[in-house]
């Protein structure tokens, strides 16, 4: 463990399973269609903010998070999504992580009966704060890959280059 102005930093252990389990659980409430449980996984309505790669690119609240996040869970059909490289820091009760979230699925307009694909690369940091609930997401931020192209039917993702 390395001390980080007086704060411990630390690897493996309860809290980072805890919190990596958080953040996949997150995801898989999404791929589950479990809408109404996404709004739980935030720390507070008063302290949650958030940073989109979709509009709107303002900072969200925890209303306005969990109105787009069940908008993007409910219209999407087929989800998948792979999570790269996680890593999880501990500082006492909060904890941040930074991963590569990898997505896909058919994005479904019910009003015209039509689907088209849909597809990503993103760079997320969530940072996390351990309260009485359990750990909770205080702060999601995701940024898109610029040069990121999506695979083929028989290949991995990559970037351009």
């Amino acid at each position: 463990m390395q001390a980080i102005g007086g704060m411990k930093a630390q690897g493996p252990g309860r809290d980072r399973d805890e919190v990596e389990g958080v953040v996949r659980a997150f995801y898989e409430a999404g791929r589950n269609k479990d809408l109404a449980a996404l709004a739980d996984f935030h720390s507070s309505r008063e302290s949650f903010t958030k940073f989109d790669e979709n509009p709107p690119y303002t900072r969200q609240n925890s209303e306005e998070a969990f109105v787009y996040e069940q908008a993007a869970f409910a219209n999407i059909s087929d989800y998948r999504y792979t999570i790269d490289d996680l890593r999880v820091d501990i500082f006492d009760t909060a904890a941040v992580t930074t991963f590569y979230l990898t997505y896909g699925g058919m994005f479904v307009n019910d009003y015209a009966f039509e689907g088209s694909p849909v597809s990503g690369r993103a760079r997320v940091t969530m940072v996390l704060v351990k309260t009485a609930r359990g750990w909770r997401i205080a702060h999601e931020h995701l940024s898109r890959y610029p040069d990121w192209v999506a695979p083929g039917p028989d290949q991995r993702p990559r970037t351009k280059g």
